[in-house]
């Protein structure tokens, strides 16, 4: 997906093969770190992630959620908007989005001292937001905190060690938080918390501890970036400067023409990385939907529900003249968190349907009579998804059991 398309024995250019779309422009990071922006409707192709060494090429950066950066002066705390106390240094070139600045504490002692904030944006009560900041250690503890505050509930600290790149203690209302790797010793830290009300936003706060609300003027950290986003996890950066800006949803749809539908058996393979955490939904992420009305359709998902469709376990599902068949992993076959590695494939006939999950394939359902009528019908990828997409494949045969756990090796 990343790079180009083959078609039987034709290659292609990932434009004339896929049809991407999203009405904004768009970052991304290129192979040497730095962040880049795309234009309107431009697929992100070549976005790299830091693996702890170096920068990867992990195909294409695709995000199928519309968001909005909440902050205005993302990257420059003494910009609109920000108020509190800290002493910021001068803007200044050298960070992988580009410019940073210093921030500590002005007085040794209360975090009153040691923060910046904007809490004035209008929230919606029961929400889940999340909150991050792209910091780097420069002197003293090291320790960073991101407070996801609201006036129904103004304690919900995470604490981050940037120094030594270790997730600290967190409140009680905070969901979850986590450091992703940016390389040079530069960490995305991140939150997300519940809002308990309809006004409220984080505060950035420099701590001398773990868990400590007391900071000291010898406490320095470099930030490059802010954002506050509706969502369960962060997503791209959205630079913005006096208001806050929208990122538009993306699509990529594979047009009916280009995939090799075959009315007897067909396989598909995908894999990737992705950002996927318990939201109670059977399909929380969509690899895959094929799908063409209410009663015919192919596809893959990861589902964080429960029952038949258990936390963490992948289904694949066909439909045919409204006959439904699945296969299902077991609970937690994939993990939760950030960057999630996956890669699935699945085998699709009219006698048989089975998947295929990091090279462990399961046991065939041979119930299935026939296959969807699909030959007219576009494919969507990634159609709920937050992530990269390294690779996609199709094959208008039946790979069997050892082929698909081959494919999703």
């Amino acid at each position: 997906v990343g790079n180009y398309f083959r078609k039987g024995s034709a290659a292609s250019t990932f434009g004339a093969s896929i049809t991407h779309a999203r009405a904004s422009s768009a970052t991304m990071m290129n192979s040497s770190g730095a962040l880049v922006t795309v234009g309107s409707n431009v697929p992100r192709t070549g976005h790299h992630v830091y693996n702890g060494s170096a920068w990867v090429n992990e195909g294409i950066l695709h995000e199928s959620e519309a968001r909005t950066n909440l902050f205005t002066s993302s990257g420059d705390l003494s910009g609109t908007g920000w108020s509190g106390n800290m002493t910021r240094g001068a803007v200044t070139s050298g960070s992988p989005f580009g410019t940073y600045h210093t921030i500590s504490p002005t007085a040794s002692g209360g975090m009153g001292e040691a923060q910046r904030y904007q809490i004035g944006k209008t929230l919606t009560s029961g929400a889940t937001y999340v909150g991050w900041a792209l910091v780097k250690y420069s002197a003293g503890s090291g320790w960073f905190d991101i407070n996801m505050y609201d006036t129904g509930d103004s304690t919900k600290r995470a604490y981050f060690d940037v120094q030594n790149g270790v997730v600290g203690v967190k409140d009680a209302a905070i969901i979850d938080h986590g450091m992703v790797d940016y390389g040079d010793g530069w960490w995305l830290c991140w939150a997300s918390a519940n809002a308990a009300s309809t006004s409220g936003g984080p505060l950035y706060e420099v701590p001398n501890g773990n868990g400590s609300q007391v900071g000291s003027t010898a406490d320095v950290i470099l930030i490059a970036g802010t954002q506050f986003e509706l969502g369960p996890t962060p997503s791209s950066y959205i630079p913005t400067t006096s208001a806050s800006v929208t990122r538009a949803a993306e699509t990529l749809t594979v047009p009916a023409a280009n995939l090799p539908y075959d009315s007897t058996n067909m396989s598909i393979q995908i894999d990737g990385k992705m950002n996927y955490v318990n939201k109670n939904l059977i399909r929380q992420v969509q690899f895959v939907k094929w799908v063409a009305d209410s009663s015919n359709g192919i596809e893959q998902f990861a589902c964080s529900s429960s029952g038949s469709f258990p936390n963490g376990a992948v289904a694949f599902f066909q439909e045919a003249a409204a006959t439904t068949d699945t296969r299902i992993t077991p609970a937690q076959t994939l993990p939760f968190g950030i960057n999630v590695p996956f890669n699935i494939s699945s085998r699709h006939g009219s006698t048989f349907l089975n998947g295929s999950v990091g090279g462990v394939a399961l046991t065939a359902n041979t119930t299935p009579t026939a296959l969807p009528a699909l030959s007219s019908t576009d494919l969507e990828l990634g159609q709920l998804f937050m992530g990269t997409i390294k690779e996609f494949r199709m094959w208008s045969d039946d790979l069997g059991d050892v082929g698909i756990a081959e494919a999703s090796t």
